[in-house]
Formats: C-alpha cells, structure tokens, sequence
C-alpha cells in the first residue's frame, strides 16, 4: 500500500493553496466544504476565489510563493501552473514536514486526493495510487449508483438515534446488536422508496422504542 488512508478533521485548520487558477479554485472549494480555513497565494485570482477573498472566506496572498508561507500551515496543495513553482512548494513542504499534494508533477506529493462520492456523512473515498485518475473515476461512478442518498438519510437517523441509545440503553453489546438490526433491516428500502416515516417508525421498534415517550 503505497499511500495510508485517511479522514482528517480540517476544520478550523490552516491550509495553503498554491495557485489562484482554476484547479487552484477547486482544490480551495474543496477544503472550505471540509471547513478548514484556507489561505489562497497567487498573485491573480480566479473570480470565484476573488469573490471568496473579498467576502472573507478565504485570506489572500498577493504575491508569489515563498517557503515561510507556509510555516503554519497543516497541508498544501501546490496548484500553479508551472511545475518548477509546484516542486519549490513541495520541496519546502517536504523540509518543514508538512503534508502536500502537487497538482503537476503529481509524484511530489505526499499525500493524494482520492475520487469521492458523498452521501450526507457517507463518504467513500476511491485510490489508485496516482496510477490511473480515469480508474477511479470509472469506479466512483459506479459506487454512486451502488449506493443513492438514502444512505445519508439513514445516517442522519443513525446518529439522531446514537444519542438516545446512549442514555437508554446502558450495554454496549445491546446497542451494537440493535445497530446491527437495523442496518440489515428493510429501512434502507423504505428511505429508497420516499417513506420516511415509515422508516423512522421501523427504526424506532428495532430500537424498542416504539412504546416509549
């Protein structure tokens, strides 16, 4: 395995973008959606990172890139589009031992932005290694198909339901056999098929609540 696989909690976390073009906009989209708070260094933006600057979204370097740019970041990701800039930020990323991921050339980076598919908190994450984008590609587009929105709307239940499970249900075993049941159950069927409050009340009767206030 040549990369480790991970989620990182990037909210609130200092993360630099390289790179004020359209790659550079997407990759910095990206990193808001996950909440992180993003710093933009280019000396031209794209409209769209240009309105994200002057709503005070993302903060914006005006200037080139240098290495103490960086001193506080957690991750990188380098998206000009000049390989030799991208290598320079790579390299001071690699000597500060901070994490990167290089737009071109692609083997500088660190660590690489799998293909995803999303469904509310779902998120299945899809690697080739940098060996083949077109690959994951082809295999994101078939999980989505595998696995449609109702998989959000049950873990938006799922979660709603943990916290009552925690304060009723006092045995740990006794909770995993009952998220068990439920995961095995018809309810994902039933969220498929637009009947939410059916759903809701299965899910409540599996739980043993369907007596309870």
């Amino acid at each position: 395995m040549k990369y480790y696989p991970a989620f990182l909690d990037l909210r609130k976390r200092p993360c630099t973008v390289v790179g004020g073009g359209a790659v550079a906009e997407r990759k910095a989209l990206s990193l808001l959606t996950a909440g992180a708070d993003v710093t933009v260094i280019s000396p031209t933006l794209t409209p769209k990172l240009h309105q994200l600057s002057v709503s005070g979204k993302i903060t914006h370097l005006k200037k080139n890139f240098e290495e103490q740019d960086i001193d506080r970041a957690l991750l990188v990701i380098a998206a000009t589009d000049s390989p030799e800039v991208n290598s320079g930020a790579a390299r001071a990323c690699r000597e500060k031992n901070v994490l990167v991921n290089v737009a071109v050339p692609p083997e500088e980076s660190s660590f690489i932005v799998p293909s995803v598919v999303e469904r509310g908190e779902l998120v299945i994450a899809v690697s080739t290694g940098g060996a083949s984008p077109a690959l994951s590609k082809k295999i994101r587009q078939k999980i989505e198909k595998q696995y449609g929105p109702e998989y959000g709307l049950l873990l938006r239940e799922l979660a709603s339901l943990r916290k009552r499970m925690l304060e009723e249900v006092p045995y740990e075993d006794a909770r995993r056999k009952i998220f068990q049941a439920i995961v095995d159950s018809d309810i994902l069927d039933l969220l498929r098929q637009g009947k939410t409050r059916e759903a809701k009340l299965r899910m409540a009767e599996l739980a043993g609540f369907t007596n309870r206030p």
